[in-house]
């Protein structure tokens, strides 16, 4: 089976504007969709953006980016941690 192209769906015709520039176009896209709609897209992306951030060395979970914690930064026995792991170890 082909996959779709690019545009078959509002979101994702949306995100290739905004990773190809063309910001006009993603504005348009967007403000074409309903509130709803537009609000379900933003869940999507937050749930994607929880998966573009690095696993967790206690649990191996992915994190959101921004939200670990690195266990005694300076040590060579640093760690990266999660938040749940991070409370963990206290």
């Amino acid at each position: 089976m082909l996959a779709p192209p690019v545009t078959a769906f509002t979101e994702t015709a949306a995100l290739y504007a905004v990773m190809t520039e063309d910001l006009e176009a993603a504005r348009r896209i967007v403000g074409d969709m309903l509130p709803g709609e537009r609000a379900d897209l933003a869940m999507r992306l937050d749930q994607l953006r929880e998966l573009l951030g690095p696993r967790c060395e206690g649990c191996d979970a992915l994190t959101p980016i921004g939200t670990g914690v690195t266990v005694d930064p300076i040590s060579p026995e640093r760690k990266y941690l999660c938040r749940t792991c991070t409370t963990a170890t206290r």
